[in-house]
């Protein structure tokens, strides 16, 4: 079940994101303030938060918003499923839910930006499968050898 994030999600969802071992804490302290300003200021419209639940438990988290001046692309900010889920389609229902989000609030196109380490070779396989097109590579963007690659998905 794919769920709004609420405010006892929180401790649980920073602790998934810790179990993927993929997130930097300097990533992590981004996704928390994130997370913070969903759970937080529910009026704005920037940042919208939902979690996947399996038995009791977060299986998966999903944040995405609308990008800044445009009219109708969206970023996905952070899509991950705890690793005692993973292979279990709970990724695949998030960005499925990503995809029927963007259509319901207007919009066209969604963004995934990802790295080119190997340790996001599963991330990136996931993209392809979930029928992205990779729109982009920064050469050395976020540290010397290590690409930004933007993926799309047209709706």
């Amino acid at each position: 079940m794919i769920r709004e994030l609420a405010r006892d999600d929180r401790e649980e969802v920073i602790a998934l994101l810790r179990a993927t071992k993929n997130f930097s804490e300097a990533e992590i302290a981004i996704a928390e303030e994130l997370i913070d300003i969903s759970i937080e200021k529910t009026e704005q419209k920037d940042y919208y938060a939902f979690v996947a639940e399996e038995k009791n438990s977060v299986a998966g988290f999903l944040l995405l918003g609308p990008t800044p001046a445009t009219a109708g692309t969206y970023d996905m900010y952070w899509i991950a499923a705890h690793p005692e889920f993973q292979g279990g389609g709970i990724a695949q229902e998030l960005d499925d839910f990503a995809v029927r989000f963007v259509k319901e609030h207007g919009g066209y196109l969604l963004i995934a930006e990802t790295s080119s380490q190997p340790s996001y070779e599963r991330t990136r396989a996931f993209y392809a499968k979930q029928r992205y097109e990779t729109l982009a590579r920064i050469t050395d963007y976020y540290k010397r050898g290590d690409d930004l690659i933007i993926f799309g998905k047209r709706m």
